[in-house]
């Protein structure tokens, strides 16, 4: 088995090929002795030339191209030399020579600093399919690094351009070959050129080396879960794919591709074939985490993945927060608060005294200035941290040597004080302090050194609370996943991902960074002078870099418990109205009802359904006896929305005509028409004797609504969009008697007055024909504007609140579903349902979705998963009810026809 790793390079060098060879010790002996001929292989880098015994006992050579005086072919100068009569020989003079792996150990490289000469002979090859292509590689170590690495990258691609994919490797002649490109398979510290073929069927890379443990890697389209674009390298042109390997492994890959657009074209391609059957479900993701159902581990998984954060990437590897203080105590005390790190400031501000000292320091800088010099994570503290499981990756990045062993990872205790109080020490932590206890450990028993107390560098010394690296990792996911945490991980995720990272809110919550740590700070692209821009590269990687910002709003908090209502008090909230849960729906009855398509549908009572239709005629359908027991016309334009008030016998409609009427259930009789909006009604919605009207004249206006139905004079508010409004929601709660009399007084009003003060609590949302949401909060007798959110690209078709006044659901024109937690203005959920979304019912839970093409869905909105669907109208579905607490489901369409549905219940 070849020993050799790309590790053993200086991070980023290629391997190009190898030869099979002999090491002759003694090239001028006649006979020499069979311990100084070392059969093995020559490995031809872009900055080395690695000698491979085929005895592990012996080390591999490494011999600097840039430390080498000569590299020539050679001929031994006794015509007695047993090399005498072979001719394919070649001869390396170099001024350092290092060892590598003696005994087959991870250990240092030895660096012997004197000057040596080896001789090669080939076995197989010509010495000149060798020589000509070091000599080269030699020519360009001699020039500065930028020189030199644009030197190689020629002879890279004049390498690769002569080579092209090898299609007898493709499994299947059914296959259609869809796009040929060059790019890198990237793994820590290691980049790997080859050549990537997209196929109607599989995607493959084959590696020009011969490293690799498969000749090719196949990746079956119908295999792959999720695909994320990455920047590599500052740049946008990294794609990593996880996949469902061989047996059912989870497995990835990390390509990097070269040209600019290639990333992206490969990424559209790869998603326009019928075998992939990705089902990304990260619309979602915000929304489980928020009701429990993924942990905060996962979920922090998620956002790093989302951010650009990458295992494979040690300059952008997943960044994980301290969540505990305790580092001292015998036992570790969850239930306690003082046990827990403030995750609402960044590592670097959580000492009081330190951050102060940084602030001086700060005010006595030039500008740019900043806080904190050096970041939470670069690849030599990921590997701080894990240098004890893969001890090749820090040899790899420091040249060959671990770090000073008093400067190692020794101490958890020490390295939460040090990264407390130091004054440059600022470190996060990485996934595995959450996932398994095997990097606290040295297991494969490396000789990191000896510490100045005479101590030998070995596990990481635990707390006392931990007795084992098993069990330290086990207590810190739990104090992950406790509710202290849960409810504040939200601050620490504002800081690392969100609006907190930069700018004005960075600079209030102390967490600012050295500039180049941030994305976009310097256009590299634009540097002309590739010696300054070599400089940055280098700068930015070794100070690490802040990721991507992916939320520009507060993060919304977790639910705890229950989610907490931000306007009504949950004991009033009126659960006898929430839905039972239901898997799917069964048709029981369809009529065509109407000459013209439905326009509106409501529920009275739970037994008669109300509809309306385009020709301003009204139908009153009895749910138990299946039959239409009224038909009137109410002498106006089509109506657009009906709402029938709990315990009154009137219904409320709104018109097109911009009035409300109001109809007695009893007396089949209509009120006088109340002139409501210049333009016409579009929308109502009502809460706790409150009714919202909407209208094309751009407003919203507010009615106190009591079961007596409506007066012209009971408008109590009006509110301005700007633009049409096409939905409208209301939430609204009553106050108690002394908290109106209280908002009264403050108000200025007398007790006589009391009833022209408004001092309820509530919410109106309302969506208007150009795809914005506006969100007006009624506090102390007043409403403001709360949130102007820019929703959906087309118009918004539908708003609803959550019962609890903490989640608004919109559907629009432009196919998307949409929640916001109303805290933060966040989207938590948004998912493209293929289709206009024209109708929606939702409890809080569940939510029933009508589609502009006659599609009926049921989607679990706890867990953001569709439940259920089918096509059942004929065009679009205009309008929906519910009754008997989501045991019926009423449709209404285009197509003229009213569908009663019955819920099957959920057994759980």
């Amino acid at each position: 088995m070849d020993r050799f790793s790309l590790l053993l390079l200086e991070p980023g060098e290629i391997y190009f090929e190898d030869f099979k060879v002999v090491y002759h010790i003694r090239p001028e002996d006649k006979q020499p002795l069979i311990q100084n001929e070392v059969p093995g292989r020559l490995k031809v880098c872009s900055k080395s030339v690695v000698f491979v015994p085929f005895s592990h006992v012996l080390p591999m050579l490494k011999f600097p191209l840039a430390d080498c005086d000569t590299i020539e072919e050679w001929t031994p100068k006794s015509f007695q030399s047993a090399l005498a009569y072979k001719q394919e020989i070649m001869y390396i003079s170099c001024k350092q020579t290092i060892e590598m792996l003696s005994q087959n150990i991870i250990a240092p490289f030895k660096f012997r600093r004197t000057k040596e000469r080896f001789v090669f002979s080939f076995t197989y090859r010509k010495v000149a399919d060798c020589l000509s292509q070091v000599q080269q590689l030699h020519r360009a170590s001699s020039l500065p690094p930028v020189e030199q690495n644009g030197m190689i990258a020629a002879i890279v691609f004049s390498r690769q351009s002569r080579l092209s994919f090898d299609t007898s490797w493709i499994d299947n002649l059914q296959e259609k070959i869809i796009m040929e490109t060059v790019g890198n398979k990237i793994s820590p510290l290691v980049l790997n050129p080859g050549r990537i073929l997209l196929t109607s069927m599989r995607l493959y890379f084959q590696a020009y080396n011969n490293l690799e443990t498969e000749p090719v890697v196949k990746i079956k389209l119908s295999s792959i879960q999720r695909i994320f674009r990455r920047r590599y390298l500052l740049r946008p042109q990294g794609l990593e794919i996880e996949y469902e390997g061989q047996k059912g492994v989870p497995s990835h890959i990390y390509l990097s591709l070269g040209k600019p657009g290639d990333r992206d074209a490969l990424y559209e391609k790869i998603h326009q074939q019928e075998e992939l059957k990705i089902n990304q479900d990260e619309e979602s993701m915000t929304l489980k985490w928020q009701h429990g159902i993924l942990s905060n581990y996962d979920y922090l998984l998620y956002i790093n993945s989302l951010a650009d954060r990458s295992f494979n990437d040690l300059t952008q590897y997943p960044v994980f927060p301290w969540v505990v203080q305790d580092y001292y105590s015998d036992v570790l005390d969850l239930n306690n608060e003082k046990t827990y790190r403030d995750l609402s400031k960044p590592i670097g501000a959580v000492d009081e005294k330190r951050l102060v000292s940084l602030k001086t320091r700060r005010d006595e800088m030039p500008e740019p200035s900043y806080l904190y010099g050096s970041h939470y994570s670069t690849p030599g503290f990921v590997l701080y941290y894990l240098v004890r499981k893969v001890p090749e990756y820090m040899l790899c990045l420091q040249n060959g040597r671990f770090d000073h062993p008093d400067r190692m990872f020794n101490s958890i205790p020490q390295t939460w004080k040090n990264v407390t109080t130091n004054q440059s020490d600022f470190k996060e932590l990485v996934p595995q302090f959450y996932q398994c206890g095997d990097f606290l450990a040295n297991s494969l028993g490396i000789d990191f050194g000896v510490r100045q107390d005479g101590s030998k560098v070995q596990d990481v010394k635990l707390p006392p609370w931990a007795t084992s690296p098993e069990d330290f990792v086990s207590k810190l996911r739990a104090a992950l996943e406790s509710d202290f945490v849960s409810k504040n991980l939200h601050s620490w995720i504002d800081l690392i991902f969100g609006w907190k990272q930069r700018g004005e809110q960075a600079e209030l919550a102390d967490n600012v960074f050295y500039p180049l740590c941030y994305e976009g700070c310097v256009d590299l692209d634009s540097i002309s002078d590739l010696n300054e821009r070599y400089g940055l590269e280098v700068q930015i990687s070794e100070f690490g870099q802040i990721p991507k910002q992916i939320f520009f709003k507060p993060h919304p908090q977790r639910y705890s418990t229950i989610p907490q209502s931000i306007v009504l008090n949950p004991c009033t909230v009126d659960t006898s109205s929430s839905w039972l849960h239901f898997t799917r729906l069964l048709r029981e009855s369809d009529h065509q009802a109407h000459k013209e398509p439905i326009s509106a549908l409501a529920v009275f009572q739970d037994s008669k359904v109300i509809s309306a239709s385009h020709d301003s005629h009204m139908k009153l359908y009895n749910l138990r006896s299946c039959i239409v027991e009224r038909s009137l016309s109410a002498r106006t334009m089509t109506i657009s929305s009906i709402v029938c008030p709990p315990k009154s016998n009137n219904i409320l409609l709104g018109c097109w005509d911009g009035t409300i009427l109001t109809y007695n259930i009893n007396t089949a009789t209509f009120g006088a028409p109340v002139p409501a909006h210049s333009d016409a009604v579009s929308c109502l919605g009502w809460s706790g004797g409150r009714l919202a009207s909407g209208g094309w004249d751009g407003r919203v206006r507010v009615w106190r609504c009591d079961t007596g139905g409506l007066d012209g004079g009971d408008a109590v508010y009006e509110l301005s969009l700007g633009a049409p409004v096409t939905c409208v929601n209301i939430l609204y709660q009553d106050p108690s008697p002394e908290e109106g009399l209280e908002v009264a007084k403050e108000l200025g009003d007398d007790d006589d007055d009391l009833d022209e003060c408004d001092s309820g609590e509530g919410w109106v949302a309302a969506g208007s024909r150009d795809g914005e949401i506006h969100i007006w909060r009624l506090e102390g007798g007043r409403f403001s504007l709360s949130q102007q959110i820019p929703a959906h690209k087309r118009q918004v078709n539908c708003v609803l609140f959550n019962p609890t006044g903490s989640q608004v659901l919109t559907g629009g024109s432009d196919f998307s579903l949409q929640l916001y937690d109303l805290s933060t203005g966040t989207p938590v959920f948004r998912k493209d349902l293929g289709e206009e979304i024209t109708s929606l019912l939702w409890n809080g839970d569940q939510a029933v979705v009508g589609g502009g093409r006659g599609t009926l869905q049921i989607w679990n909105l706890l867990q953001g998963e569709k439940i259920w669907a089918e096509e059942v109208h004929e065009g679009r579905i205009s309008a929906l009810a519910v009754a008997e607490r989501g045991r019926v489901i009423v449709s209404g369409g285009e197509d003229r026809r009213i569908i009663v549905w019955k819920a099957v219940l959920d057994p759980k």
